[in-house]
């Protein structure tokens, strides 16, 4: 799954958990997403490693947000998934003049934009978020 993919697959994961409460399964979420269980479980356990929800296994199992949706930010969620949000960083070959220039005036301009989104990402609540659904 692309970063971009997460990011998004994550994020409605925990307004689905927000919104359904700490009784939701995986497969709950699974069906939301029309995706797979455990493609669920793998985003879910990246988030419980960022702190962001607690799992618990077995019969009673199931997930919760660890601290209030107005304290977890996008860039929380996007750190917990990880990934390059654009992917465009310059590849190819480093003797090639075009490849050398390009690498050498997209990296400051992805840089910028990837500061851009991040600042974004900080002042962005998943609260915010789940008040747009209503």
């Amino acid at each position: 799954m692309a970063a971009n993919s997460l990011l998004a697959g994550a994020t409605q994961i925990l307004c689905f958990i927000a919104r359904v409460g700490d009784s939701t399964t995986s497969a709950a979420i699974a069906k939301s997403l029309k995706t797979n269980p455990v493609v669920v479980r793998r985003i879910l356990k990246s988030l419980e490693r960022a702190g962001i929800v607690d799992l618990r296994a077995g019969r009673h199992g199931g997930v919760a947000l660890r601290r209030p949706a107005a304290e977890i930010t996008l860039e929380d969620v996007h750190k917990a998934v990880g990934g390059d949000l654009f992917a465009l960083r310059p590849t190819g070959n480093p003797r090639c003049p075009i490849y050398r220039a390009m690498a050498g005036s997209l990296t400051p301009v992805f840089d910028a934009a990837s500061e851009a989104v991040d600042q974004t990402f900080r002042r962005t609540k998943l609260a915010a978020l789940l008040a747009a659904i209503d």
